[in-house]
């Protein structure tokens, strides 16, 4: 049967980073990474510096020392963070091959608010509804809020037609519903957006000209590292969180991508489309292993998905590959456009990298 064109209005590109230092082996796959974390100038330890492997629920804090110890799984490809209130955020991609005898973090400086040249027509709630939308995603409004969302800076630019924002503190999102709190470095983020001119003889006032309604989003991307911590577990409706939790992640971007690199989507009841007929996964894309990650070459760049459920994600490939971890982390974020279901699922209903089925029990 034919799939139905996926009416979804937009596309997102997902993402989604020791004065003594010492990496002990655990096992085959893990290695202890052990150090301490000092002030830049004064070389002080530092106390209470998060340490996470960014996108996971794995993560210490410094002791008054500066010293922490935390285990590194070399499958997972994630980069190590630490972040710590006023200061710049440090992440290393491969923690495992850099020199770090000393983690040095630096002072935030204060900003000055840049010049702007192009005023900005939109007002604060207009561009706090499409963050909300594309950061916290459509179908996790409900659930999920964001505690400081004040702390986010928004920007629409008429020249570049993009809506851009940035923050100095971490972006705290609570999803109650999964029972997380998720700590996000905002790396990058972006709305770009079509510009349709207004009626003939309108008034050509630059805020009318430039009205919202005048627009129609294009694409949008998200980067940056996160940590996820459990919200306080209520005995009674822990049971019920998991389940949740079970339920989202059999619908999820995590398990599709899992399931690509197994090759078990059918397994997993994702059906693969091209050109709205549903075709056989092992005609379609093969996987190959590639110094620890797996590339994924597609023979067409564009492609649908269908859920358990029917959501329905559309996929759109700048070339015929990807890179995936075993974990089911997508490595070219700006080589794959999804629009439909999984993007609308945002960064507020998304699952920690570990996330397992019986990480919970």
């Amino acid at each position: 049967m034919p799939l139905q064109q996926n009416s979804i209005f937009h596309q997102v590109i997902l993402v989604f980073f020791l004065s003594f230092f010492t990496i002990t082996q655990v096992s085959a796959q893990e290695q202890l990474i052990e150090g301490k974390v000092v002030d830049a100038i004064t070389k002080e330890p530092l106390m209470g510096v998060g340490v996470y492997l960014s996108g996971t629920s794995t993560g210490v804090v410094t002791a008054l020392d500066g010293s922490y110890s935390i285990k590194y799984d070399q499958e997972m490809k994630a980069p190590l963070v630490f972040a710590y209130l006023g200061y710049e955020t440090r992440t290393f991609v491969n923690p495992l091959q850099e020199d770090l005898k000393l983690v040095l973090l630096a002072q935030q400086e204060n900003e000055l608010e840049a010049v702007v040249i192009n005023p900005d027509p939109w007002d604060r709630a207009t561009k706090e509804g499409l963050f909300l939308d594309h950061f916290l995603g459509l179908r996790s409004l409900e659930d999920s809020e964001i505690l400081n969302l004040k702390d986010v800076r928004l920007r629409f630019n008429t020249d570049s037609k993009q809506l851009t924002a940035s923050s100095r503190n971490p972006i705290i999102i609570v999803n109650k519903h999964l029972g997380y709190r998720i700590k996000y470095d905002l790396i990058e983020f972006e709305i770009n957006f079509r510009f349709f001119k207004p009626t003939q003889g309108i008034e050509r006032r630059f805020e009318i000209e430039h009205a919202r309604e005048n627009y129609r989003v294009e694409s949008s991307f998200v980067s940056g590292s996160s940590f996820y911590q459990e919200l306080e577990k209520d005995r009674p409706s822990e049971r019920r969180r998991n389940r949740r939790r079970e339920k989202a992640f059999e619908i999820s971007q995590l398990l599709f991508f899992r399931s690509l690199i197994n090759k078990s989507l059918s397994e997993n009841k994702f059906e693969l489309y091209h050109k709205g007929f549903r075709v056989n996964p092992e005609d379609h894309y093969r996987v190959r292993e590639e110094n620890g990650l797996y590339k994924i070459t597609f023979r067409h760049l564009n492609y649908s998905v269908r859920d358990r459920d029917g959501h329905q994600t559309d996929l759109t490939l700048h070339d015929h590959f990807i890179y995936v971890d075993s974990f089911g982390n997508n490595l070219s974020a700006r080589e794959l456009m999804l629009s439909g279901y999984l993007p609308q699922l945002g960064v507020g209903g998304m699952l920690p990298l570990d996330y397992n089925t019986n990480s919970d029990e």
